[in-house]
């Protein structure tokens, strides 16, 4: 994505700098076709010093190759104009995009944090209720243990006691 992005402001930067440069060659252009009208304006070669129709042509096409020269220079401008809007744009879209993909990152941790929550309330109430039937199963042996220990004192004295009676 980074990547994406400088290439795309490398390309912008590269495009921009020949525009500029193209626009200092167009205003040159100018400057040369404004020198042209100046020198229209001075001539006067009709009669008694007057302009003639000749003169006042050159006027008018010098007048006229200054206004598509500007024409030029204009649309250059909005060229370079447009092309820092669609730069602005994807930046600006793929701004937006990366803060979706964030939101999403967050909403997805945000789920899973709560889910492993979920998981674990779960898991400590099973660990308590395994704990809670050990304790039942401990207490059940310990009695059973015990009962058998009663019982076989109670064979071995009973044993004893039909051998002391049968003697």
């Amino acid at each position: 994505m980074k990547k994406i992005l400088l290439l795309s402001l490398t390309f912008f930067v590269f495009v921009n700098t020949y525009a500029q440069d193209k626009i200092k060659e167009l205003t040159t252009e100018r400057e040369t076709l404004y020198q042209k009208y100046k020198e229209s304006e001075n001539l006067s070669t009709g009669l008694f010093g007057n302009r003639s129709k000749d003169d006042m042509q050159k006027t008018i096409e010098a007048l006229t190759g200054i206004i598509d020269k500007d024409n030029e220079i204009l649309n250059e401008y909005k060229s370079i104009q447009s092309n820092a809007n669609a730069a602005f744009t994807d930046k600006y879209n793929q701004l937006i995009q990366e803060n979706n993909d964030l939101t999403q990152k967050n909403h997805d941790l945000v789920e899973l944090t709560e889910r492993h929550k979920g998981f674990s309330k779960e898991n400590h109430q099973m660990l308590e209720e395994i704990e809670k039937y050990q304790g039942l199963y401990i207490a059940l042996l310990g009695f059973s243990v015990l009962l058998a220990i009663v019982y076989i004192f109670k064979y071995f004295s009973l044993k004893s006691k039909l051998k002391d009676s049968e003697k």
